[in-house]
């Protein structure tokens, strides 16, 4: 198979790292030959991967002196990581998480418009770039698409400069005005965003998405059919076993706690602490690396309720295993029902190797609860006022617990199973290969 895999030249913002908590790329190209993979990247930080040896970072802090000093030099090869960041590296990422405001609870436009401008001034195309390009010599372009209009510049620019065959990968809506709210600022930065994103897509030869919601809106919104691109489970690997249903109950949930899903965890947190109100029979433990207020602490923590914060991807795997039901939780507001509507978390695919009932909360706008409900995977609510009435009924049925689990590990089976995944994505990758 090595022999036909084409060369892929991935360009994406963040340094691929398979431990991060965004490790698409690392379930995507897992199983490609590492000899034919190269990444583009401009943030801060080192690579970190078992998939892949050949990286570029264009140097973010450097393009912003460079506005002013011309002969700076901006790109440079750099290799995995073997131990920990030297000290310049350290300094570039902690100055970048200061400028990005790492902690900041709300998402400042001003400062996004001014990197933007900022980016646009910079030098960035450079030789160093071109010369990589050129050694490499891909046989295709994968772009992850992001919703910053530099980024959607440098991946343009390289597309051009390169001639090569193009797919496109989008995770998340950063085309249409949807989450914009009247936002003037907002809307400014989509309108020039659309623009560079209308060209990629002009040279795009297929684009992928997440799930097959996914894939109808943006079949309409792009006038383009579609490819479904998930993470993939060996399922050589897994096995079903019904597992006992714990006294109290286990649940868990692990994961990002941003747009609005510490508000979501809230309202279970709620439903718990009013069915353990003459007894324990119910548990959620909740694990995030994200930096909870302490007002939002006070309202998760509850009779059998606890934030535990961060555990690493092995730790989570085990956690998983253990628990009764795993949680996958959206907020029901309006502004984060359409931020996250064509998202699919890499999460759900990991619920679903774990073979436990899945308990899902959202809106069924978005394409997971959408996804779900549709192949009945889950135990699933879309109302914040249904929530303890559901728990309460999985409290009373453990079997209906055992159920849920089966049905979740069938549902990946059938759909995210790694032979059918990548077969599926080979075929397409080499078929772009050979188109002009």
């Amino acid at each position: 198979m090595s022999e036909k895999m084409p060369k892929v030249l991935i360009l994406s913002i963040n340094a691929w790292q398979d431990q991060s908590p965004n490790h698409t790329l690392s379930d995507i190209f897992s199983w490609w030959d590492r000899d034919k993979l190269a990444h583009i990247y401009i943030r801060a930080g080192v690579p970190s991967t078992k998939v892949c040896d050949k990286f570029l970072k264009i140097n973010e802090n450097a393009v912003i002196k460079s506005v002013l000093k011309r002969n700076l030099k901006t790109a440079k090869e750099v290799h995995n990581c073997t131990g920990e960041m030297d000290a310049q590296e350290m300094a570039e990422l902690l100055e970048e998480q200061k400028r990005y405001g790492k902690r900041r609870k709300k998402y400042s436009w001003p400062k996004a418009i001014m990197r933007e401008m900022v980016w646009s001034l910079g030098k960035w195309k450079t030789q160093e770039l071109r010369d990589f390009v050129d050694e490499f010599s891909p046989d295709v372009i994968f772009l992850q698409m992001h919703s910053v209009i530099y980024m959607s510049k440098i991946q343009n620019y390289i597309v051009k400069y390169a001639k090569k065959p193009v797919v496109c990968y989008l995770t998340d809506d950063s085309y249409s005005y949807v989450n914009c709210k009247g936002n003037l600022l907002a809307m400014a930065h989509r309108f020039c965003l659309r623009k560079q994103i209308r060209r990629m897509m002009k040279n795009c030869n297929k684009l992928f998405v997440m799930s097959p919601k996914a894939a109808e809106i943006c079949s309409e919104m792009f006038n383009t059919q579609c490819a479904i691109l998930t993470k993939a489970l060996d399922y050589s690997k897994l096995t079903y076993s019904e597992a006992q249903v714990s006294e109290p109950i286990k649940m868990l949930y692990t994961g990002r706690l941003v747009i609005g899903r510490a508000n979501a965890l809230i309202h279970i947190a709620r439903a718990i602490e009013n069915i353990n109100a003459e007894g324990i029979r119910i548990t959620l433990d909740i694990y995030s690396s994200d930096n909870l207020s302490e007002d939002i602490l006070k309202e998760l923590e509850c009779k059998g309720v606890h934030f535990r914060g961060e555990v690493d991807r092995e730790e989570t795997e085990r956690l998983q295993k253990e628990a009764d039901i795993v949680v996958f939780a959206e907020s029901l507001d309006k502004e984060n029902i359409n931020t996250a509507r064509i998202s699919f978390s890499t999460k759900i695919t990991e619920y679903f190797a774990s073979g436990r009932c899945i308990f899902a909360l959202g809106s069924r706008e978005i394409a997971p609860m959408d996804y779900l409900i549709k192949e009945d995977a889950a135990v699933a609510v879309t109302d914040y006022a249904d929530i303890e009435a559901a728990l309460r009924k999985l409290c009373d049925n453990p079997e209906l617990i055992k159920e849920y689990g089966k049905k979740a590990f069938e549902c990946g089976n059938r759909n995210h199973n790694d032979k059918v995944v990548y077969s599926s994505f080979m075929d397409t990758m080499c078929k772009v290969a050979r188109e002009k």
